[in-house]
């Protein structure tokens, strides 16, 4: 069987972490995988929504792997009278992880216009006190604090921010020696790297599609035109650590259940067989509040069987952490369900 690089793995994750993709804004991070998938060998596709399709040259693939490419985000709704900028969050997560978030604001044509912070609206306890504690913790007291020295309506407006503008949420990465890495966005930037680290080990990808869908934090993963002739899917995401979970933080998770219900037996039982055979870490669990891409091809009535891997990680949606062994685990996954037809 091939191995996999872990090192690798880790510096395609760290690049990938760089790139700004909120739910369908992906352009910049098309442009940094799709080159690297044809320098692979597969030929490369781009839905009109902005996702990307892969898959070895006249192949037609019968199983797919999806990770999706999107991330969290938010977007300006109004500039404030103190010169600050509201927003409204792009994907579902907590006004508390936004408290601190160092972010980009982009223009129209995905350039970056400014940096800033978010942070509440009393932030500062020299002022406010004990207020500081006592303000709601939601998106209507989240502010953004651009670092311009002009921050009138005027000026932000000859600059093109205003409302509309997007924000992206820098991923603050950060890898310790005891091969932590710590960062936002490890959903599902972690998986794609999985995936990369699995074909850089030279396995064989046909008669499998990959799919990276631009909008599964919306919930509206897969659709149609990426599963044409497919049965299966093998979802890779994030699988998160809490009281009441049983996610494994050195191996793969392997979902039973998610918030749609049962995922496909079949499927899943294959998943756990090749993690027995090869000896692979990993747990079984279900996931309360949770959908993954393959959940919307399912939804929308198409006949597919779906399975769901995942890295296990700590604060899915705020601040989050994964061990490499985990990814390294479930790229080994990867490899195996590639290597059996």
């Amino acid at each position: 069987m091939a191995t996999i690089d872990s090192d690798y793995l880790l510096q395609q994750l760290i690049a990938l972490l760089a790139i700004p993709s909120p739910s369908l804004h992906g352009e910049e991070m098309v442009r940094w995988l799709r080159p690297r998938l044809e320098e692979v060998g597969l030929d490369v596709t781009q839905t009109a929504r902005g996702d990307l399709i892969a898959q070895c040259p006249g192949d037609r693939p019968y199983r797919a792997i999806a990770a999706h490419l999107d991330t969290l985000g938010a977007m300006v709704t109004r500039h404030k009278p103190n010169g600050k900028l509201a927003i409204r969050p792009i994907g579902t997560w907590n006004a508390r992880f936004a408290d601190g978030a160092r972010v980009r604001i982009h223009g129209d044509d995905g350039e970056v216009l400014a940096v800033g912070t978010l942070l509440p609206e009393k932030a500062s306890g020299h002022v406010f006190n004990e207020a500081v504690d006592s303000q709601p913790c939601d998106w209507t007291h989240i502010e953004l604090r651009p670092d311009l020295v002009d921050v009138s309506a005027e000026a932000l407006a000859a600059l093109g921010i205003g409302v509309g503008s997007l924000v992206s949420i820098d991923s603050q990465v950060s890898v310790t020696e005891t091969g932590f890495v710590n960062a936002r966005h490890l959903d599902n930037k972690a998986a794609i790297a999985c995936v990369l680290a699995a074909l850089q080990s030279g396995v064989d990808l046909r008669g499998t599609r990959l799919l990276f869908s631009c909008a599964e934090e919306l919930g509206v993963g897969l659709s149609w035109p990426m599963l044409i002739g497919i049965e299966e899917i093998l979802n890779l995401d994030i699988a998160a650590q809490g009281e009441g979970q049983n996610a494994c933080h050195d191996g793969v998770t392997v979902a039973m259940m998610d918030s749609q219900g049962p995922l496909h037996p079949a499927a899943t039982q294959r998943l756990l067989a090749l993690c027995r055979e090869h000896g692979i870490p990993h747990t079984r669990d279900c996931f309360p509040f949770y959908h993954c891409d393959g959940d919307s091809a399912s939804c929308a009535g198409l006949d597919v069987r779906n399975a769901l891997a995942c890295f296990g990680a700590d604060a899915s949606h705020g601040w989050e952490r994964v061990h490499i062994d985990s990814l390294t685990a479930l790229a080994k996954l990867v490899v195996c369900w590639l290597e059996v037809p």
